[in-house]
């Protein structure tokens, strides 16, 4: 049997021995780099557009090119350093490099800047549905976690040789949508994150020059691999079940001609999500025309089915000319409203009601719900996107909707009349019993507003989303009318579904009150729209009359003159009380409708959390509510901190996964006795190092040994059984047979007898061991 050599001192001249084959070191990068590309698949669909592309895949690349730089020139210690500063290189060229030194030094002032962009990405996260506009925020968020992941695999997989666990890497970018997206992953990013995880499973065998040595994988490996994947995969599958207001399903956020339906939170929890938000970013601004702040409308809500009500997709005509022409007939009222965008994240236009013609936008991006009047994006228009949109409408009176006659079951009613099967019969009761004996339809309509106005109910934007009942669904309208508490997201659905309930077509309308402040400038005022101004309307529908607006939020203020409590004849309307356009049913085709506007007495009113009123009180604007969608951030932070704790303790990591490895081999009763004499020398030698007692490269084993002794002799005993083992692999024929007189016991018994010495030293051999660097 053939002794196994004891390692020797390196030749002059010869590389270092951290120093990596060229092509295994990229080999190892390229994988990386794909596995942590597939990886994003799935948050890609949180994302809006591709502008976060670029700055993900250059903080990839500048990570790996780093760390295989410093592989390949023999600084594999330093290759998790230089990964994180070319991530900071990126990162500040790309989005920091206005206050960066030269463009490229970050400075004072580029910190400020990223926790300024943190602070912006937190905010559109708490307050918008996924997925999110493509701005600069969210790219630099995306490129930070981008970069992370990668260094956070290549540091686990490469550094650490852990496949298994450098596969969490990969997996983490899922919980970003199972948060925040009604249906959780998506086939197509588990897919891709599941061959992520093999990818670098199968990269780790194959590039394994990379390793200290070619050896057989550890048992279980695999099997170790498989549980992480799957483990973390049952996360993200649960995590919509178990969290309030996630629901299998899609709601669309805007959608397309062809039906496609973005997903996130609903509209009417969206108006909460607004109305409880602490950053109050203006969301656009607006002159008009009559220079009086007015009513904006932004999508409507028909199908009451599912836990989340969306806009009808369907019946979307591409161009603006579909809004139709004014057919509101004699005392039509004209006005017009210049409007531009600022932080605004629908796929939705904000228009004055009822609009007759938008300009100033390029029709090819825009859709037209005729039946609706609503005007809808490709994709969430850009800050800055300026338009003038032109409304006529009539005045309703009193007198006029309360002689409607039923609503006839026509085909184009139907839409506005269908309540699902799980409509609870608590809703329908309060319905018959609230309003079933009125005479009239509008009376019926008059009395639901009544009620919901009366001091029976309270305003509260907190409540509902503390208790589990935020808007949206049946369940949350069911015990919204339990609590009899919530904002207008409660209160709109709750008249529109108990009115069709009593045979009244009805809807629900979503946008924003008038500002309740204006700035003044030289061409006129201009109101600026901020989130507290959202709000949530019920629409009913009378024969001869059309859509008309209802208010039954209490504490708005802005209650229609035809609507008003008690309202018993007609008084005429009233300029600015409400408008109107006459039609017989809903169509396809531009159809005359009808919809309240301001209140006739007093200054137009924001949401209610703006405007003290007897009832509700005026609460104080509350911290803004993260929701599930400010897990992107956490997850940065997370893999950040994730990352800096694990090259803190790198070294020892590194070290001990070697001693216990040296300690396996040399108690293998079954290895041959060279390889385990070799193994215990070998780390006999790094202890002895690590604690300022190298071995000189013209010492024998036993002087090394007998110098060691007289430092620790306490551990003489078994250094002499090390020295004499390591003396017979060296100098014994090959042909003699042999077994090994020492065991991982007396590398245990040397290596606490160094460590008893104590002081800075011990500390330093503990936590950062001089030799935890690789060596073959």
């Amino acid at each position: 049997m053939t002794a196994a050599p004891v390692r020797a001192p390196a030749a002059p001249g010869a590389p270092p021995a951290s120093r990596r084959p060229v092509a295994a070191v990229l080999g190892l990068a390229g994988t990386v780099l794909l596995a942590v590309a597939l990886s994003f698949v799935g948050p890609a669909a949180v994302l809006d557009g591709a502008g976060w592309v670029p700055g993900c895949l250059l903080a990839a690349l500048a990570v790996l090119a780093a760390t295989a730089t410093s592989r390949v020139l023999g600084l594999s210690v330093l290759a998790p350093l230089f990964g994180v500063g070319a991530l900071a290189l990126v990162l500040t060229v790309v989005f920091l490099r206005e206050p960066a030194l030269l463009g490229f030094v970050p400075t004072p002032g580029s910190l400020a800047l990223a926790g300024e962009l943190g602070r912006e990405a937190a905010g559109i996260a708490a307050e918008q549905p996924a997925p999110y506009p493509d701005t600069t925020a969210l790219a630099f968020v995306t490129a930070l976690g981008a970069g992370l992941v990668t260094l956070f695999v290549d540091t686990v997989l490469v550094a650490l040789r852990l496949p298994g666990a450098s596969a969490l890497g990969v997996l983490a970018p899922l919980v970003l949508p199972a948060l925040v997206l009604p249906e959780s992953v998506g086939l197509a990013g588990t897919a891709a994150a599941v061959l992520a995880a093999l990818l670098l499973l199968a990269g780790a065998r194959r590039f394994g020059a990379v390793r200290e040595a070619r050896t057989a994988a550890a048992p279980g490996t695999w099997a170790r691999a498989v549980v992480v994947v799957a483990g973390v995969l049952a996360v993200t599958l649960l995590v919509p079940g178990v969290v309030p207001g996630f629901v299998n399903g899609v709601f669309p956020q805007g959608s397309g001609p062809g039906g496609d339906r973005a997903p996130g939170v609903g509209p009417l929890r969206a108006v909460g999500q607004d109305l409880r938000s602490a950053e109050q970013r203006p969301r656009l601004e607006y002159s008009t025309s009559t220079g009086e702040p007015e009513l904006l409308r932004v999508l409507v809500l028909d199908d009451f089915t599912g836990a989340e009500w969306f806009p009808d997709s369907t019946g979307l005509e591409p161009g603006l000319d579909a809004l139709g022409a004014d057919t509101s007939g004699p005392g039509a009222a004209e006005r017009s409203a210049a409007v531009q965008l600022r932080d605004w994240s629908e796929r939705w236009l904000p228009l004055p009601w009822a609009p007759v013609g938008v300009t100033g936008l390029d029709e090819g991006d825009w859709a037209v719900s005729p039946q609706h009047r609503t005007v809808h994006a490709d994709r969430v228009p850009p800050e800055g996107t300026a338009y003038e949109a032109r409304a006529v409408t009539a005045e309703p009176t009193s007198a006029q909707l309360r002689g409607a006659p039923a609503a006839p079951r026509t085909p184009e009613l139907a839409p506005f009349l269908g309540l699902p099967e799980d409509t609870p019969a608590a809703v329908r009761e309060a319905a018959r019993e609230r309003a079933g004996d009125a005479p009239t339809a509008f009376d019926q309509a008059l009395a639901l507003q009544e009620w919901l106005r009366s001091e029976e109910f309270r305003y509260d934007v907190d409540a509902p989303a503390a208790q589990g009942y935020d808007a949206g669904g049946m369940a949350a309208l069911e015990q919204f009318l339990a609590t009899r508490t919530g904002y207008a997201g409660h209160f709109a659905p709750a008249m529109a579904v108990m009115a069709r309930e009593l045979g009244i077509p009805a809807r629900v309308a979503v946008g924003y009150l008038p500002p309740s402040t204006a700035a003044e400038d030289p061409f006129g005022g201009t109101f600026t729209v901020l989130p507290r101004d959202a709000h949530a309307w019920p629409e009913l529908w009378f024969e001869g009359t059309g859509w008309v607006r209802f208010e039954p939020t209490p504490g708005t203020g802005d209650v229609p003159g035809y609507a008003a409590e008690g309202a018993a004849e007609d008084e005429g309307p009233a300029e600015g009380e409400g408008s109107t356009e006459p039609t017989e049913a809903p169509t396809d085709t531009p159809t005359p409708a009808s919809t309240a506007g301001p209140e006739e007495s007093g200054a137009p009113s924001a949401a209610p959390t703006a405007v003290p009123t007897p009832e509700p009180p005026p609460a104080p604007a509350p911290e803004a509510d993260p929701g599930p969608a400010g897990w992107l951030l956490w997850l940065a932070g997370g893999l950040a901190a994730a990352l800096l704790a694990l090259l803190a303790a790198l070294p020892r990591l590194l070290r001990d996964r070697r001693r216990r490895r040296r300690m396996r081999l040399l108690g293998d009763a079954g290895a041959p006795a060279g390889a385990r004499a070799a193994a215990g020398w070998a780390e006999l030698e790094d202890l002895a190092a690590d604690h300022g007692l190298g071995r000189a490269a013209a010492e024998t084993p036993r002087a090394f040994v007998d110098r060691v002794a007289v430092t620790v002799p306490a551990a003489a005993a078994a250094l002499g059984r090390l020295g004499r083992d390591v003396e017979r692999a060296l100098y014994a024929p090959a042909a003699a047979q042999w077994s090994p007189e020492a065991g991982p016991e007396d590398l245990t018994a040397v290596r606490a007898a160094l460590a008893g010495r104590g002081g800075p030293g011990a500390r330093r051999a503990r936590w950062l061991p001089p030799t935890w660097r690789r060596r073959p």
